[in-house]
């Protein structure tokens, strides 16, 4: 697998594909260490991660291989990638990361003699398949809470990007972590399919099109999938809002990572009375926007798309448009002026909702404009997407906002900012209808990698009430008991 450096073109490094023998001997080293991992206690794992989390943290060479593969700016690697790593490990190895695994004991109210505890167990084996567009918070970061929650884990990243995972393979056995606990299995998707096979459980991150393979895969072995796919996230700047504030805030949800964020804004909804003024200060903010390094090599605002065929995608969105009588107010064409994979920040308006860019998940630095005439229309049309990522609503009117982003069908919706609620670990943040399964983030989906068993005991001081009950409630069946509980029904319920 040849990987190349998306702002250059040049080859950065040939990566053998996992053989099916190196994956059998991956999977027998997990299967083994897991069971050693497994039964450490909660605080052993998180010590463990967290000092690992350090060693990620501190070492240079790995945001130097995650900027150099993927293309981005130093800025998002270590703001974004390495910021949300260390925060996600805090929160999974801290006190809601135990309380959320610890044995719960409960009472029934049917049967005051009896104790319930529910106990949380690993799974055994998670496989853990990365996308392109984030080599450490998509990939290693994912494998987080699986770990946390006494897993062993089989990565396999991109095969655009695989080397901030081998570099972080490469630091867990340096800095002495258990072998066998997190191994690194790159390949394409063949690998993917093997995984999916023989794994216990899956977390994926990717299309909509493999994501729909890997849960009828994991179906029909009966396994759990959480899913991650795609998005077609809706800005609704309705007339009372701060205009300037979200400008900005669209300028850079669309463009960040070249727009290839899975909850970025994909389209905007914007009420007349402020459309011209709001698409005058999109224009002007994606003017000042540095659109990669410059010649004293100073960092920059947009970098290289990771994922070569995302131009020709966009290019045949941009066609589309135009053709149907879009305008478009910045760039809308590649950068000829340098090698690699440059596409310039893209402001359409004028479009319409019969245009691909407004259906298609676009995962490209393009924003489409469309002005409606009320919130309503703009709430018709959110909810008109298949997809149901992300969004946002924008209004100084913030119980009106509340209200409105109550009624959009999405996992997630900010009043008045976007991203940052990626980084709010103690929320749950996923997808409805074609977006996906399951949730990352949150309490419960630390629980999602372990499987739940009850175990039921006699409770003290009244646990010699159950053997005079089963006389009764057993066989035989006696007609007054069953008189005595309809009695019983009728009072309680």
């Amino acid at each position: 697998m040849r990987v190349v450096d998306p702002a250059t073109g040049a080859l950065l490094a040939d990566v053998a594909p996992t053989s099916p023998a190196e994956l059998d001997a991956a999977f027998a080293r997990a299967r083994t260490a897991q069971t050693a991992w497994g039964a450490l206690p909660f605080r052993a794992r998180g010590a463990a991660l967290r000092r690992f989390a350090r060693v990620l943290r501190d070492d240079a060479q790995l945001l130097t291989t995650l900027t150099a593969e993927s293309g981005k700016p130093r800025h998002e690697a270590e703001l974004f990638e390495l910021l949300y790593t260390l925060e996600l490990t805090r929160f999974y190895t801290g006190r809601r990361g135990r309380r959320a695994l610890a044995d719960r004991t409960q009472r029934p109210f049917l049967f005051p003699n009896k104790r319930t505890r529910v106990i949380h167990h690993a799974r055994g084996i998670a496989a853990v398949i990365g996308p392109w567009n984030w080599p450490l918070l998509n990939n290693y970061a994912d494998a987080v809470a699986p770990l946390v929650a006494g897993n062993a884990v089989l990565l396999k990243p991109s095969e655009f990007t695989p080397l901030t995972s081998l570099r972080v393979q490469q630091l867990w056995r340096d800095a002495g972590m258990p072998d066998g606990v997190l191994q690194v299995v790159p390949g394409d998707g063949s690998v993917g399919r093997a995984l999916v096979e023989r794994a216990d459980q899956v977390f994926f991150t990717g299309s909509e099109r493999t994501g729909r393979q890997v849960a009828k895969a994991a179906a029909e072995r009966l396994i759990p999938a959480i899913l991650e796919l795609g998005g077609k996230s809706a800005m609704v700047v309705l007339a009372d809002a701060d205009v300037a504030r979200a400008a900005q805030a669209a300028v850079w949800s669309a463009f960040a990572h070249s727009g290839q964020i899975c909850i970025r804004t994909e389209r905007v909804f914007v009420e007349a009375p402020v459309a011209d003024a709001f698409l005058a200060a999109c224009v002007a903010e994606t003017a000042k926007l540095r659109h990669g390094p410059s010649a004293d090599g100073a960092d920059f605002d947009v970098g290289a798309m990771t994922f070569p065929p995302q131009l020709d995608h966009l290019d045949a969105q941009i066609a589309d448009a135009k053709a149907k009588g879009a305008r478009v107010l910045c760039g809308g064409e590649r950068r000829r002026d340098r090698p690699g994979n440059w596409f310039a920040p893209t402001l359409l308006t004028d479009v319409t909702v019969d245009m691909r860019v407004m259906h298609e998940e676009t995962f490209g630095p393009m924003l489409p404009v469309m002005v409606v005439p009320n919130a309503e229309e703009a709430l018709r049309l959110t909810n008109a997407s298949p997809l149901g990522l992300s969004g946002s609503i924008w209004s100084r009117d913030r119980a009106k906002a509340n209200a409105l982003a109550r009624r959009i069908e999405s996992g997630s919706v900010c009043v008045n900012d976007v991203l940052f609620h990626y980084l709010c670990v103690e929320a749950p943040l996923g997808g409805v209808k074609q977006s996906g399964l399951g949730r990352r983030h949150g309490e419960d989906a630390l629980r999602q990698f372990c499987r739940v068993e009850t175990v039921m005991e006699d409770a003290p001081v009244l646990g010699w009430i159950s053997g005079w009950l089963a006389r009764r409630i057993g066989f035989p069946y006696d007609q007054r008991v069953l008189g005595i509980a309809r009695r019983a029904m009728r009072w309680l319920y």
